[in-house]
């Protein structure tokens, strides 16, 4: 029962895109003043991960210009979902390029189970609602199961950049 839950609650929580137009108060959301592109609220990986992962995307931005951040966060109130919730980060930290619009959130709330890919309208058009799908369903999920996200954020972010470049 536990395991079809889990994948209820990813199935209905997951969205690759943003919502246009929502006005959100930016200073309710959590700062990153220091542009980290793994901010690990959650404390969910150790030192090692976070460097990890933080190199792995930073080098990906440099080959592509393309910008993903990773949160992770234990609560996103006073927001009520967590597809405004993202789209709101990307905004709130610029998150891609203007001119392109080419970036992408990934939020994870570990203890409520979910996971959702925030894209720029420049990356929905490769990184499409099926494609993020399969990518969090077939590649992070296996490992979240286990209790490894590290290696979930990090093969998800693997699909990720070879579908997207």
């Amino acid at each position: 029962m536990k395991k079809i839950a889990f994948i209820l609650v990813i199935i209905f929580s997951f969205s690759c895109k943003t919502e246009p137009g929502v006005a959100v108060d930016y200073s309710l959301l959590p700062k990153n003043e220091t542009h980290k592109v793994v901010l690990d609220l959650s404390q969910v990986f150790n030192t090692f991960q976070i460097d990890e992962l933080s190199k792995k995307i930073i080098d990906y931005e440099q080959q592509t210009t393309n910008e993903i951040v990773v949160l992770t966060v234990d609560s996103i109130s006073p927001f009520d979902d967590i597809h405004t919730y993202s789209s709101a980060i990307g905004d709130y930290w610029g998150v891609g390029k203007k001119d392109k619009d080419n970036g992408l959130v990934i939020v994870l709330r570990k203890n409520q189970k979910h996971i959702w890919l925030s894209t720029g309208d420049g990356t929905s058009k490769i990184l499409t609602d099926s494609i993020c799908q399969d990518i969090i369903d077939n590649t992070m999920i296996p490992y979240f199961k286990d209790g490894n996200y590290y290696l979930g954020i990090y093969e998800g972010l693997d699909r990720i950049m070879k579908t997207w470049h």
